[in-house]
Parts: structure tokens; sequence; C-alpha cells
């Protein structure tokens, strides 16, 4: 395993606040995004602005002092009870499974408990948009697993899905 400890400095909670990714946002976000991931991963610019369209409120941008964007989570829901490249490629607005696509922070702000702030954020205004979502999914890199373990998500192992060079590892965050 190659899950290190790792040590972080905190940003004051005040100074960032996170809401709805607007269409001009898509942009920033298609910077974080391919700074944050290998060019073969990394979502389109297209990708993007299809997910702030279709699933806008599955789209939550992280702000420093409400202008600058420093960070995002966004998704999409399935009606499919499995992470695949289908089913994780579209947005059924009726699915109960959301599929979390992307969780970027912009690298000056990392190691700050900005993504686990973020997606805890994100976690709460979900579950209060849709009380429909049974479960939340994701794919992440295995360096990345305690990330979201410490924002309440499990580890269900290895992914099926096939993106990039790197194995993916499966995680899940269930409503209590």
């Amino acid at each position: 395993s190659i899950i290190t400890t790792m040590s972080y400095t905190t940003v004051p909670e005040n100074t960032i606040v996170f809401r709805p990714a607007a269409k001009e946002d898509v942009a920033r976000c298609a910077e974080l995004e391919a700074a944050g991931y290998p060019s073969d991963e990394a979502a389109s610019p297209e990708s993007l602005a299809f997910r702030q369209a279709n699933a806008p409120d599955y789209f939550l941008v992280a702000t420093k002092n409400d202008d600058e964007i420093v960070g995002f989570v966004c998704g999409t829901l399935t009606a499919s009870s499995d992470l695949t490249h289908e089913s994780m490629s579209e947005h059924e607005s009726a699915g109960t499974l959301l599929c979390i696509h992307s969780v970027c922070v912009d690298e000056a702000y990392r190691r700050k408990k900005i993504a686990t702030r973020a997606l805890k954020a994100y976690l709460t205004c979900v579950s209060q948009i849709n009380s429909q979502i049974t479960e939340v999914r994701l794919i992440c890199k295995e360096k990345l697993i305690p990330l979201y373990e410490g924002a309440g998500f499990r580890l269900l192992g290895a992914s099926s899905i096939q993106h990039g060079k790197d194995q993916w590892f499966e995680c899940l965050y269930t409503f209590d």
C-alpha cells in the first residue's frame, strides 16, 4: 500500500464558501481539472459543461472570499446500481445512485482540508436536494482513499473501470 500519513494545515472555515457552480464557473473548473488529473484521465471542458448544464444540483464550487474558485465537486445520477463507464457517462435525473466524477482543489490550497470540507458540504447539500439518492459512489487512486474515508466513504475495493493507466478503487457513501 502506498497510503502514507500526511500533515495538514487548515484554511479558516469562514474564508471558504461552497455554492452551486454557474455556467461561467466551468472554465475555471476545467483549469482545476486539467491541473489535478493526468491528461488521459481529466474530464474535458465539454464534459464539465455537460455536467453543469444537465446536473447543476450536483456541481458545487469552493470559493475563497466569495469569488476565487479554489475547488469543486461534481457528479451525475444514474439509475444503474453499479459504477460503469456507461453509468457515469450520462445524467439520469430519476437515478438514485450519485456518481461523483471530480473532486479538485487548486494546488495552492491542497492539504488544507478543503477537499474534505467540500465533500461533506456536497453530501449534505445533495441529501437535502434529493432524498431519493440511496448511495454515492466514486472511483479514486489508492493514495486518495484516506481522503474519502475521512469524508465518510467506505472502500469497496478495486474498480472494474479502466480510465487511464492506473488502477482505480471504488468507494461508497450511504446516508444514515
